[in-house]
């Protein structure tokens, strides 16, 4: 079965208040579309189309720099709504195969999983279209599911112009559509003008299948993957339903996370069996922890850090795009940024790599099983060999050769009965 997606993205997202393209807002250290774009791909859609508005340049900026698939992007012009943006790729020269599927770019939580059941349904099933809807407890300010004595949904009425029995549907839309290429096409020119909002809605589209005898049937997806984003209230909490995702993934996989509520982990993370993740600790992707590790509380792992097996890295520590050996303790109060860590290796607590003179990042080097003292300085570039000990409360500007000593401070003055005699003079 040839496939066509088309991802709706060209909403102004004026509720976001932000000069950021709503689709290109991150969750998990990750943009919204990608979400989407990624589903699709997993679930074995090849061809892609994005419709995009105002934000056509970053959008194709964005996709042309992350993805090697030919996904193609048009600009929908001017925004007319939902109806309009398919209208716009109907009309295009771009060639779309005989099903498409119709999804939005701020729905992120639709799984691969998902699109294929519909896929399969349609498959199995004789039905001319298929529409993702949700049961809901408070259906509120959503399209409501019309449906007849066969189970056929026969049109989406919105909120506004629902009756009162129409707002006691608890069935809402979920605004994902796998249609015919050709009812579309024939179809889609019939939709009318919203006279209110000066819009073509897609939703109209429905009633109009309808009442040419055409067979739409509800798949029902949980409330959660049909979660859309408007404004930054949403994003968070698309961020939050996301994050217990993942944290419920690594504790199925043997991790230890001491609380769901205050341990966030972005989606590009591996870590090893038999971790314990404490309390308010956050690890940004892409990081991969070994196993055995005690991480945080309070700790910090940012991007392209990667921490080997049986480490502690613990309260108030930040480690950025670093590689972390084996048996490596980081226990308190430092930042490790663009290091490299040899195993065994201690780092007493005040640490910190000065990675930046101002112009670039500079890497720091520390061999294996190199002893650090507290309140430390590596001013990068400089390269501790192994076995070293560095003394505590030193700057270190200069290579430290393999088991020597290094002590970069002012020597120690003690001045006999200073206090009584400067109390005397007064």
């Amino acid at each position: 079965m040839k496939i066509t997606a088309i991802i709706l993205a060209a909403g102004k997202g004026t509720r976001m208040k932000s000069s950021i393209p709503k689709v290109l807002h991150k969750i998990a250290g990750k943009e919204m579309i990608s979400y989407v774009l990624d589903s699709v791909i997993k679930a074995g859609i090849k061809d892609i189309i994005i419709v995009a508005g105002s934000n056509f340049n970053e959008v194709k900026n964005f996709i042309k720099n992350k993805y090697k698939q030919n996904i193609k992007i048009i600009k929908q012009k001017p925004l007319s709504g939902t109806g309009h943006a398919v209208l716009t790729v109907i009309k295009s020269k771009i060639k779309i195969h005989p099903f498409v599927f119709i999804l939005n770019g701020d729905v992120p939580l639709i799984q691969p999983i998902t699109l294929r059941k519909i896929i399969n349904m349609f498959t199995n099933t004789k039905c001319d279209g298929i529409i993702a809807v949700s049961k809901v407890k408070n259906p509120f300010g959503y399209g409501r599911i019309i449906s007849d004595e066969n189970n056929n949904i026969i049109k989406i009425v919105e909120e506004k112009d629902a009756d009162i029995l129409e707002k006691k549907i608890d069935i809402i839309n979920g605004g994902l559509y796998f249609f015919k290429t050709s009812d579309l096409k024939e179809n889609i020119i019939k939709i009318k003008k919203n006279l209110i909002k000066g819009e073509y809605y897609l939703t109209d589209l429905i009633e109009i299948l309808s009442k040419k005898n055409k067979i739409l049937k509800p798949f029902l997806i949980d409330e959660q993957q049909l979660k859309g984003v408007n404004d930054r209230h949403q994003l968070a909490e698309v961020e939050e339903i996301n994050n217990k995702k993942n944290i419920e993934k690594h504790a199925k996989n043997g991790i230890t996370i001491k609380d769901f509520n205050t341990v966030f982990i972005e989606d590009n993370v591996t870590i090893g069996k038999d971790t314990v993740i404490e309390p308010f600790t956050v690890i940004k992707g892409p990081a991969k922890i070994g196993p055995f590790c005690n991480i945080g509380p309070f700790t910090h792992i940012r991007p392209d850090t990667i921490i080997g097996k049986k480490c502690k890295i613990g309260n108030f520590v930040e480690i950025k795009k670093s590689k972390i050996g084996d048996n490596v303790h980081i226990a308190h109060l430092s930042y490790i940024g663009d290091a490299i860590i040899g195993s065994g290796t201690n780092i007493g607590a005040g640490t910190i790599t000065a990675n930046y003179d101002g112009k670039k990042k500079n890497r720091t080097i520390i061999g294996k099983n190199v002893y650090v003292g507290s309140d430390v300085v590596f001013v990068a570039p400089v390269k501790i060999e192994d076995n070293a000990v560095i003394g505590a409360g030193s700057v270190i500007t200069e290579n430290v050769p393999a088991n020597s000593l290094a002590i970069a401070r002012q020597r120690q003055i003690n001045k006999k009965d200073w206090v009584i005699k400067r109390r005397n003079k007064r």
